[in-house]
């Protein structure tokens, strides 16, 4: 995959919202005690890798904290989460089955708290039916790549947590996008901030001393290259199944020029329409290479 360590410290200028930091507190000893392997996921890991970890700026704010949750059975999930609520700190959410609500006693806000989980419970089409009814179903394609591929991350103390490598991350907004391109445009945005930012976030050293062809096909421009690399990266993490449906994704003229459309409505800069089609391309391209 990349070159990251196995291990990230905290950049002391870019300091995690202590809010987040008292969640993962909390959760932390609780999971593990329930022998239930986890990761951060979604906008909260973006933003630990991003901008805690690499110090690049901040991205999409949102309060709302993701996490994969591997699990045998979903009576382990369900004991999981009722230790959670018997802390004092979570409460339950009727209105969604995977949500906790935390109160941060400090501040006095509520912090929405998904927990998705994974493995044992999931189908061999890659989803989860939530009981009892089994009407509910999500797509957990690529949670177990995420968290095969995950980093550790030193959050002070006593305290380091699993959060989705880049790669990793990548990949679930990929099949996030794949499943709900007609509801949303936050995917495509959180997907072109990946690919914009992955050569300055730990990469640039490793494609000038060992991805130079890159570099030199994209004119030593740092943000296609990275793209590519990004892409490249995304299909070394991937199960045989994982990368092949999103091979055929990216392999889609009709779906390829939606999610492009959609990453140039919801940039800062629609103008640079031609800019993102090439991101795209080479981040599809490193995909692709040796297919």
């Amino acid at each position: 995959m990349n070159n990251e360590s196995p291990q990230h410290s905290i950049r002391p200028s870019s300091p995690v919202d202590p809010a987040v930091v008292r969640v993962l507190r909390s959760l932390d000893p609780i999971a593990r005690a329930a022998d239930c392997a986890y990761f951060v996921a979604g906008a909260t890991a973006r933003d630990l890798i991003l901008v805690n970890v690499h110090g690049l700026r901040p991205g999409r704010a949102t309060r709302d904290i993701d996490f994969g949750i591997a699990v045998e059975s979903w009576d382990q999930f369900a004991l999981l989460k009722e230790r959670l609520v018997a802390t004092g700190d979570f409460a339950s959410d009727r209105r969604a089955l995977q949500r906790l609500i935390y109160s941060d006693q400090a501040t006095g806000i509520s912090i929405p708290i998904d927990l998705i989980p994974f493995r044992g419970i999931t189908s061999a089409d890659s989803t989860i039916e939530w009981p009892p009814s089994r009407d509910i179903v999500m797509n957990v394609a690529g949670f177990e790549e995420a968290l095969a591929s995950s980093v550790s991350v030193e959050m002070g103390g006593d305290l380091t947590v699993r959060v989705a490598s880049l790669p990793g991350l990548t990949l679930l907004k990929l099949v996030a996008w794949s499943d709900r391109s007609r509801e949303t445009n936050k995917d495509p945005a959180d997907l072109h901030r990946l690919l914009t930012s992955y050569a300055d976030a730990g990469n640039t050293d490793r494609l000038y001393e060992r991805e130079m062809d890159l570099l030199q096909a994209f004119d030593f421009d740092m943000e296609l290259a990275g793209a590519e690399l990004l892409g490249r990266d995304v299909a070394s993490v991937c199960s045989p199944g994982a990368l092949d449906q999103i091979r055929s994704l990216v392999k889609s003229e009709r779906e390829l020029e939606r999610l492009t459309n959609q990453m140039i409505q919801s940039s800062a800069y629609p103008e640079a329409a031609a800019a993102v089609a090439r991101m795209v391309n080479a981040f599809c391209r490193g995909i692709l290479k040796d297919s």
